[in-house]
């Protein structure tokens, strides 16, 4: 063999070079980069010069009440600073609040639905759009179909509790809020459960990601840091390695789904070590038949890890059971949420109180709107309502049930038969099917706040007030000038006695076991997990936000689920890889493996937030939303599909 010397090297490595340059420059590589380039720079704002100085505001969407130092340059905000850690999560209003794909001015569909192209619409005047719609509303109720007025908001609040009035007024109780946390609750215990975390000393969370933009993630920041002064114990529930089970002081990791079942073996704890009890007779059969042990081969937990956690629950001076599965997209059957309540019945806890939004009370009713309501049909919530219900026009309150819901395509498709109305501030995936769509503002924006509103963006308050004015069956109902002017009573109040259901709670266990346990079809569980900032969707609409998504979550156009690695191996299934992850009611496909050991067995973590149709250019077609092959049984009381646990195979 010729001995190659150092003039034969240099020509081969010099070949080398010159045929990897020449492969790259005629790939199109280099002009992809310059494209990149270019996107990038057009998208950099570059704020006129100005004085620099400093304005004072108060978040009130948070109990922490954030106290605010807006830095400006001339009249443009630059950064938000916060007197805690909530910081983070308030940087995504500063980029709402200059978004290019920001709406300006109220929209009217020219085209077919389903589309966001700008030749879609056409920009109207607000009086003109407000008297088309109150003109439509006016027939539906003088008509006696009123009932077929319905609203959808994303949270209670003020302009929520008007938007629900106004559906009230037309003769409607068809006005749902997106499956919150509170509405949750709300639903399932008669009222919100008000948790003191600052002064708890022994907080158990069932699934609740309290970290990761659970409840109010500003406060929950505050609380956490206060845990860790007065040394605070933190035990997370959860079938993940989440963000919140990596900082807790113990993670109990269970089984998939099977949340409800540790709750009521705690509880048979409590019951029979400690004399607690709550609920009545038949509850506590149901309770008496989940014994530790039980509950320890259902779990996958020690028999020992279950009864350490119930005494030292039971030992504490204010301990807390927290319900409410996800971070910024929670889903916890009815069952699971009274029953984690129960523990804190049980020990008397001081630090979960059950309080109700009073509201605004209930509006006159017209001889029409009246006649209306009795033709209507109840539905226990949101889901419910879109799977069974109908409507003739949809009022739709800066929510996204169409990409949220589980049940989100069936919604698209009656609201393609409907007359819609939408307010947000930037297009998501409902006002796909919107006729009109009423731009509003952001909390920096009100009238408190020191910022005037973008353009020709209004407050959502002020556009249903100026709308109920035209609409006839409402105009008594709404005395208030403005939304400032509005008289909010939403404070809280004692929710009374809470029913603990034992007929649901049986029903929902029946069907959770047969769930929790693998099939010869569907072997998999899948279940979601969040990233911080991006939510349930929300933040993937700021350039920011996408810069903290990881290249193991998404890359190259693609998704990433995580897998056990031992189960990885056993369907053999490499790192990298592209499946396709099947349930009972459909596929989604091209997801690559990411393969972990902070996942169980047999299991498939999604992330959530992904695979929007529209919701401005940056997360338009950015991976699959896994939503349409979740699990969509209607729970009897929240009226909510349970998407949490769903059984797949993968392929």
């Amino acid at each position: 063999m010729k001995k190659i010397d150092r003039k034969d090297f240099l020509k081969i490595g010099g070949g080398a070079i010159a045929g990897g340059l020449s492969g790259y420059v005629f790939s199109g590589a280099p002009f992809l980069g310059l494209q990149w380039l270019a996107e990038w720079t057009q998208d950099q704002y570059a704020p006129p010069g100005g004085r620099e100085h400093y304005l004072k505001a108060v978040y009130s969407g948070s109990r922490a009440k954030c106290e605010l130092s807006i830095r400006m340059i001339g009249d443009r905000a630059v950064k938000i600073d916060t007197s805690n850690s909530g910081a983070p999560f308030l940087q995504n209003y500063l980029q709402l609040l200059y978004h290019a794909d920001r709406i300006d001015a109220p929209l009217k569909r020219t085209g077919g639905k389903g589309t966001a192209r700008s030749s879609a619409f056409e920009k109207v005047d607000w009086d003109a759009a407000l008297a088309d719609i109150a003109s439509r509303m006016n027939k539906l109720v003088s008509s006696g179909t009123g009932n077929l007025v319905a609203g959808i908001s994303k949270e209670a609040g003020p302009s929520a509790a008007l938007l629900d009035r106004l559906i009230k007024s037309a003769g409607s109780g068809n006005a749902y809020y997106e499956p919150t946390l509170s509405a949750l609750t709300t639903a399932a215990l008669g009222g919100y459960v008000d948790y003191d975390f600052i002064n708890s000393d022994y907080i158990v969370s069932f699934g609740a990601r309290l970290l990761e933009g659970w409840g109010d993630p500003c406060f929950m920041n505050n609380a956490f840091v206060e845990w860790r002064k007065k040394g605070a114990r933190l035990v997370q529930v959860d079938a993940l390695c989440t963000r919140t089970a990596s900082m807790a002081d113990q993670w109990l990791n269970i089984k998939p789904g099977t949340e409800l079942f540790l709750a009521l073996g705690i509880a048979n704890y409590l019951v029979r070590n400690k004399g607690r009890t709550a609920g009545g007779a038949d509850w506590l059969a149901v309770v008496n038949a989940y014994p530790t042990d039980r509950v320890a081969r259902i779990t996958g937990l020690t028999k020992k890890q279950i009864e350490d956690v119930a005494e030292a629950f039971s030992r504490a001076r204010n301990p807390i059971a927290v319900a409410g599965r996800g971070g910024a997209a929670v889903s916890s059957s009815s069952a699971e949420i009274m029953a984690v309540h129960a523990l804190n019945s049980m020990v008397g806890s001081r630090g979960a109180v059950l309080k109700r939004i009073q509201g605004l009370g209930e509006p006159a009713l017209s001889a029409d709107a009246h006649a209306s309501l009795k033709k209507e049909k109840k539905f226990a919530g949101l889901d419910d309502f879109i799977k069974n219900g109908n409507f003739e026009m949809l009022f739709v309150n800066e929510a996204d049930p169409v990409y949220r819901s589980a049940l989100g395509d069936e919604l698209a498709r009656k609201m393609e038969k409907s007359f819609v109305v939408a307010v947000m501030p930037l297009l998501n995936d409902t006002a796909l099917y919107a006729d009109y769509i009423f731009p509003s503002i952001t909390f920096l924006e009100e009238d408190t706040a020191p910022i005037p509103p973008y353009l020709k963006s209004r407050h959502a308050g002020d556009m249903i007030l100026d709308l109920a004015k035209k609409v006839e069956s409402a105009r008594g109902n709404f005395p208030w000038t403005d939304y400032h002017a509005l008289a909010w009573t939403g404070g809280a109040a004692g929710a009374g006695y809470l029913n603990y259901n034992a007929k649901i709670l049986k029903d929902q266990i029946a069907s959770m076991e047969k769930t929790v346990k693998a099939s010869a079809e569907f072997p998999l569980s899948l279940v979601p997990v969040e990233l911080t900032f991006v939510g349930d969707g929300e933040g993937m609409a700021f350039p920011h936000v996408l810069k903290t998504i990881d290249d193991k979550t998404f890359s190259q156009g693609k998704l990433w689920v995580q897998i056990n690695k031992d189960t990885a191996r056993r369907y053999g299934v490499s790192e990298g890889e592209r499946i396709d992850i099947e349930s009972s009611r459909g596929e989604i496909g091209s997801v690559r493996a990411r393969l972990t050991d902070t996942v169980p067995p047999d299991t498939i973590a999604i992330p959530l937030g992904f695979g929007h149709t529209a919701y401005t250019k940056y997360a338009k077609n950015k991976g699959v939303n896994p939503k349409g092959i979740m699990a969509n049984d209607i729970d009897p009381l929240t009226g909510a599909a349970n998407w949490w646990l769903t059984r797949v195979k993968i392929s």
